[in-house]
């Protein structure tokens, strides 16, 4: 390496699918933070877009929390074969999320109180702080998976995410490779994922 070169330098070089790929074969963390400082900025852009108005704050704010968790699942799940950047996939994964939070508010028929003086801050990608955290959330999640002591969780994240081609398993596969019902292995699933969240809010 050339006198002067910063790892970073040569993260910024490498091609998002070449972060993607060291992300899915290796779980690279740096590779994942070098994607995340690139699309921070699309993913809060779409969550700001479809979840606008007060009445939107809770969830708004619930899905900064989760960015990290939300573009290391959409790294897992991208196929270049599709013919589409990365970046127009996270975005529409991103804006999916946000009308299935809404279309559940309007059939839960919630009710919210006005509030003005709430407002989302999107942290600084750049920052250290920043890094760190997003770091910390990441083993996290590899702990937790680690630690896991129901075998169905190990499994029903390994069949969904971990395929041979790289693309996310369905869930009807699944269920059957699992003997379950398709509702069951996902609400398994997202017991796990809302147990990471948890864990990682205050990180």
């Amino acid at each position: 390496m050339e006198k002067g070169i910063s790892e970073n330098m040569i993260g910024s070089m490498q091609t998002d699918l070449t972060l993607i790929n060291k992300i899915k074969d290796s779980h690279d963390e740096d590779s994942l933070l070098e994607l995340i400082n690139r699309h921070s900025g699309i993913y809060h852009s779409m969550v700001n877009n479809f979840l606008s108005g007060s009445q939107n704050i809770k969830e708004k704010n619930t899905l900064a929390e989760e960015k990290t968790l939300n573009i290391y699942s959409c790294a897992l799940t991208y196929d270049p074969e599709r013919n589409t950047k990365f970046p127009t996939y996270l975005a529409n994964q991103t804006k999916w999320k946000c009308l299935n939070i809404i279309n559940k508010k309007k059939k839960n028929k919630e009710v919210y109180l006005d509030d003005d003086e709430c407002f989302l801050v999107e942290p600084s990608c750049e920052s250290f702080v920043e890094n760190i955290k997003q770091k910390e959330v990441f083993q996290t999640f590899n702990s937790c998976l680690e630690e896991e002591k129901d075998e169905r969780v190990k499994k029903i994240i390994d069949l969904r995410y971990n395929s041979s081609n790289n693309k996310v398993r369905a869930w009807r596969v699944i269920a059957s490779e699992m003997g379950m019902s398709i509702q069951g292995c996902i609400n398994i699933h997202n017991k796990f994922i809302q147990k990471v969240n948890k864990l990682t809010q205050n990180v």
